[in-house]
Formats: structure tokens, C-alpha cells, sequence
């Protein structure tokens, strides 16, 4: 069978989940195709240059132990030997101080809520990490649940504090399936309690892996564009599909696979029946805006710090050259400065330096002798769809893979449950996506 008498797949999105779709779906046989919109394939997971020779990625990244979808991968096209495991550390930053909080006898230790209060928020701990049934949790708030557990001092204090800084006025909609999710997360990653936590990184950032997946693209013949994507998907009477474009003659299809986020696929192809689209339309995303400083000199010596001060205009600070070390990036360090908001948030708009002007003294409560000239080089990066909204009975708002149009399919993040979304489960959505689409379309292999 000759190249062009294969059945086509477009693949539209090049973020991780894409980019392993049209992996897949190549080695299958396929002709397939992938458009990224954007100027950079990776998604959020892309990297930029930066001191020293060396890259870092626009939103900060890590694996865990137990990602073994993306750590297979990463084996199976060759980079396995770049893939480091290496120790972390976890902070909480409360009433102006940050306390470790690396596991059991760290919490035990928390002065910020009464000892009673600690083994209550320690015994519901233990219990979410021996529950595997996460169905229990879709019909109760996260608030709901923790609240009744904990105590409304010890939650407002302690876990009410994240989930309020991460979801702002959602907080109080987030089924406790989410939050179950992150500690069955953490769980499963480590071996004891009470060992130190290691987290993965890829030597040479995330973009080690990109430019890999592009290469095995290209390699198996797959058409990789960049910086462009189509502007309509419309239906032909045969059952193929026809990508239009601006700038561009229209592409023929025989199947088109969508992994950009759902109200796009929403206006790429506007007939679609009224209960999908509302689906489509249903899900919420929670923006994010990341300000990144280089520094001359480390801010402090916790990687990941959770922010529990309300005022504060961050809710993290991940120091990623405390994971790894400041050597590879020429002697600097590297912080960034987290914040989850709503889409319409001043920060949309806002230049990058009136935010980092209005943190600087929100960053000398992390270290009182910071001060603005350890600063040498500064970004702020910003994405719209940066986190699904997960509310109560979610599993039954998620759009189908398989969408009411034959030969057109969706997978992207607001689809990953009861996991939340990362670079693990796109990477085991692309492959899901690729399987449902070989089971749809005729024999390829030729």
C-alpha cells in the first residue's frame, strides 16, 4: 500500500498528548499529519533558552515515580539515560514563615494548628491513601468533605488555604475527587512515609523530549507544521473531513484528532450536535500567570513552597535550581512565582513589570534580605486552559472521545479523571486516542 493510499489523520494540537496521538498513530501505519498553532510544539510543557546554554520550561515541570506512561515513552525513544531522579523538598508558608513539610512527623510538627488538629489532618491523610474507590467523592465538595474531617479551623488554616489560593471563587465547587486524586498521587510515589520524596527531570528540560518526539515523528514521515492550524474542520458527504485554513490551500482527511482545549474544537466545527457542544461549552478552565527570576543568588533553600498567607499575591513558589542545581544554568538561579486565577484577571493585561514590582515586597516576606537587584533577567508567562475546573459529578460532564460526527475525535486535558492533568496522563491520552482510532478506521498496513 503506497504512502497516499493510507487513510489520513490530521493530529491538531502539539502539545504532549498530540505529539504522542500522531507517535501512535504513525506506527500504526498511517499517513497522518499534525498542526500546532502556536510557534513551539510542547504545549506547556516547552522550554526557552536561558543562562548558561541551558533550557527551561515556561511552566514549571517534574515527573513522579509512579508516571510510568511518559517514563516508557521517554525509554522508547531513546533518551531514557537523561531522565534524573532526584531528591525534593516540600515548604509551607504560614503567618510569615515557611515550615518543611516532607511528610508524617514534618506534620506532626506544624504549629499553625493545634496538635489535636495535626493528627486529625494526619488520620484523614492515611485514610485518602488507602482509598482506591475515588467514585465515593464525586457528589461532595472537596470544601464538604475536609471541612467535616478536619475541623473548619484546621481546614481553613491548612488545606482550605491551597485549594482556596489555587481555585479562587471555585473553591468552593471542587469535588473532593481532586483533591483525593493529588494524595493518591503522592502516595503511590513513594515507597514509605517517611523516605525523601525524589521527583524526575529531564537533563536539557522538558524540550529533551519534545525535540525527541519530533524527531520520531519526522523519522516515521510524519507532516509536522508549525505556527499555523487550521481555522474550520468541516464534513464532506463522503465521511472525510477537510481542514480549511487562512493562509493556506484546504487539507483532505480521513479522520481529524483534536487535543487542544474544548471550546476550540467548539469553533473549529460549529454544527456539532447541541448536547455535545454543550458539553464542550461546559467545561471550565482556570487561567494561570508564572513570573519567572533569574537570580544571582538562591531566594531559599525549599524547592516547592505551598503559600497559605491569603494576601499574598502568589499561591506557589517553586525554586527549581533546589532540584536541580544552579551549575547547569551557569552559576543562576531560578524561581518561579505561581498564580492560578480566572481568565478575566487583571494579570491578563497587566506588563510584566508592574506584576513583578507589585511581588517584590510579597518576596521579601520568603526572605527579608531579598532585595530587587539579585534580579538579573525576568519573564511572565501566562495560558488561559492551564487547569480543568473539576466539580461534582465531573465523569458525567466529559465529553466523549468519539464525538457525534464520524471520523472526528477529542482528546485533551479536561478529559484526564479521576487524575488530574499533567504530562503522564497526556502522554496516556495520546496513547488511548490512537488506540480508539485504530479500532474505528480500516486496515492501514500495507
Amino acid at each position: 500500500m503506497s504512502s497516499e493510499s493510507k487513510p489520513h489523520i490530521a493530529v491538531i494540537g502539539g502539545g504532549i498528548a498530540g505529539l504522542t496521538a500522531a507517535l501512535r498513530l504513525s506506527q500504526q501505519g498511517y499517513r497522518v499529519s499534525l498542526w500546532e498553532r502556536g510557534n513551539r510544539l510542547g504545549g506547556q510543557a516547552a522550554a526557552f533558552p536561558v543562562a548558561g546554554g541551558a533550557s527551561l520550561e515556561y511552566f514549571y515541570h517534574h515527573l513522579f515515580p509512579s508516571d510510568r506512561e511518559i517514563v516508557k515513552l521517554i525509554e522508547e525513544i531513546g533518551i531514557g539515560d537523561e531522565l534524573l531522579w532526584l531528591p525534593s523538598n516540600v515548604g509551607y508558608f504560614a503567618d510569615g514563615k515557611a515550615y518543611p513539610l516532607n511528610g508524617a512527623l514534618d506534620l506532626l510538627k506544624l504549629p499553625i494548628i493545634p496538635l489535636h488538629d495535626r493528627i486529625r489532618l494526619g488520620a484523614t491523610t492515611f485514610y485518602l491513601q488507602h482509598v482506591k474507590d475515588w467514585k465515593k467523592f464525586e457528589k461532595v465538595t472537596a470544601q464538604d468533605w475536609l471541612t467535616r474531617a478536619l475541623g473548619k479551623r484546621a481546614y481553613e488554616r491548612t488545606l482550605g488555604a491551597q485549594i482556596d489560593a489555587k481555585f479562587g471563587s471555585y473553591a468552593d465547587q471542587i469535588a473532593m475527587v481532586w483533591f483525593w486524586g493529588k494524595i493518591w498521587l503522592r502516595t503511590t510515589s513513594r515507597r514509605s512515609p517517611l523516605e525523601q520524596e525524589k521527583l524526575g527531570y529531564i537533563k536539557g528540560s522538558f524540550n529533551t523530549l519534545i525535540d525527541a518526539l519530533e524527531q520520531a515523528l519526522r523519522n516515521a514521515g510524519v507532516d509536522v507544521h508549525v505556527g499555523t492550524g487550521p481555522s474550520a474542520l468541516q464534513q464532506q458527504d463522503d465521511g472525510t473531513w477537510s481542514l480549511a485554513f487562512d493562509d493556506a490551500d484546504p487539507v483532505a482527511a480521513d479522520a481529524v484528532v483534536v487535543t487542544t482545549p474544548s471550546p476550540i474544537l467548539a469553533r473549529l466545527v460549529p454544527d456539532l450536535p447541541a448536547d455535545y457542544m454543550a458539553k464542550l461549552k461546559g467545561l471550565t478552565y482556570e487561567a494561570a500567570a508564572v513570573a519567572l527570576l533569574e537570580l544571582d543568588r538562591p531566594l531559599s533553600s525549599i524547592y516547592w513552597l505551598n503559600i497559605a498567607d491569603r494576601d499574598m499575591p502568589f499561591t506557589g513558589v517553586i525554586e527549581h535550581t533546589n532540584f536541580m542545581p544552579a551549575s547547569e544554568y551557569g552559576g543562576k538561579h531560578y524561581v518561579y512565582l505561581s498564580k492560578y486565577l480566572e481568565p478575566d484577571h487583571p494579570y491578563f493585561t497587566m506588563p510584566e513589570d508592574e506584576i513583578l514590582a507589585s511581588y517584590v515586597p510579597y518576596i521579601k516576606r520568603i526572605n527579608p534580605k531579598f532585595d530587587p537587584s539579585w534580579i538579573t533577567n525576568s519573564w511572565v508567562f501566562r495560558e488561559r486552559a492551564a487547569q480543568p475546573i473539576v466539580t461534582l459529578n465531573y465523569s458525567e460532564k466529559i465529553p466523549d472521545h468519539r464525538t457525534p460526527k464520524k471520523g472526528l475525535y477529542l482528546a485533551n486535558t479536561g478529559q484526564i479523571y479521576p487524575e488530574d492533568r499533567g504530562t503522564n496522563y497526556s502522554v496516556r491520552l495520546g496513547n488511548q486516542i490512537a488506540e480508539i482510532v485504530a479500532g474505528d478506521l480500516p486496515s492501514r498496513r500495507g
